[in-house]
């Protein structure tokens, strides 16, 4: 393997049974039959245009957005080209790897190297998910609001709490149980009967207030509750949130925009 800081490489190779690190990027090229590029989004076309690939090896990525496109330079030379990404968040932690249990890995290759992809993903616990070319980004979006939103809005709910006079570890400790109940809720029941709050309960006067705090002390906010919110409706009214109710809540998140 090669990483750019060779020390973090180096620890990383020492957890690997006969791993080692390498001096360069091409080295790890002359001496593999499959090299994952495990760089930046940005950084893969580059990094795979400035090495000399070799027919008959394997050349993955593990991009969620994109496709094998940016691996064009590896495919013209006869290396077989893949992506191999897995749907969990990394942190750069010990714990890191435990995570690949359970998670889904999005998979596009051609035979035979999708086959060895999808018995990887099995061995390393998780489910292979083909996802080719055109879907990607956008399956890759689907991620992005399961994992990096859910971060913000949780910054988001600390930076209100904070303005109630709240420390930020005291939002952090006060908020983290309600997320992660939600999201066990999520798993156990689905999205739409997960759903509480006032929407779900169809409480017009509590929508009201919120959009009233809002816009008196933190307007800047209020422009993201309204997206949420109008969200929130459509799917509680998966799980039979009364049309005329929608109605007032919907009329009730607006209210302060057209004031």
């Amino acid at each position: 393997m090669y990483g750019r800081r060779r020390e973090r490489a180096e620890a990383l190779a020492h957890r690997i049974p006969g791993c080692s690190v390498a001096g360069s990027p091409q080295a790890v090229v002359d001496s593999c039959e499959l090299v994952f590029l495990t760089v930046p989004d940005d950084a893969i076309e580059p990094v795979c245009s400035a090495l000399q690939w070799h027919p008959g090896m394997a050349a993955v990525h593990c991009s969620g957005a994109h496709g094998l496109d940016v691996l064009e330079r590896a495919r013209q030379a006869g290396a077989w080209v893949g992506g191999f990404h897995p749907v969990q968040t990394f942190a750069g932690t010990e714990a890191d790897a435990e995570r690949l249990a359970g998670c889904v890995f999005g998979i596009e290759a051609g035979e035979p190297l999708r086959g060895y992809l999808e018995v990887l993903a099995c061995r390393l616990g998780g489910y292979p998910l083909a996802v080719d070319g055109p879907n990607r980004a956008l399956y890759h979006a689907a991620a992005v609001f399961a994992s990096n939103a859910v971060v913000t809005l949780a910054a988001v709910a600390a930076q209100i709490w904070q303005e109630l006079g709240l420390p930020p570890e005291d939002a952090v400790r006060g908020l983290a149980p309600l997320m992660r109940t939600t999201v066990e809720n999520i798993e156990r029941l689905g999205a739409a009967q997960a759903l509480t709050g006032p929407v779900a309960r169809g409480d017009v006067e509590t929508v009201r207030r919120h959009v009233s705090a809002l816009a008196e002390r933190l307007p800047e906010l209020l422009g993201l509750y309204r997206d949420i919110t109008r969200q929130t409706v459509a799917l509680a009214e998966q799980r039979g949130l009364d049309a005329a109710t929608a109605r007032a809540i919907l009329a009730a998140v607006e209210a302060e925009q057209e004031s």
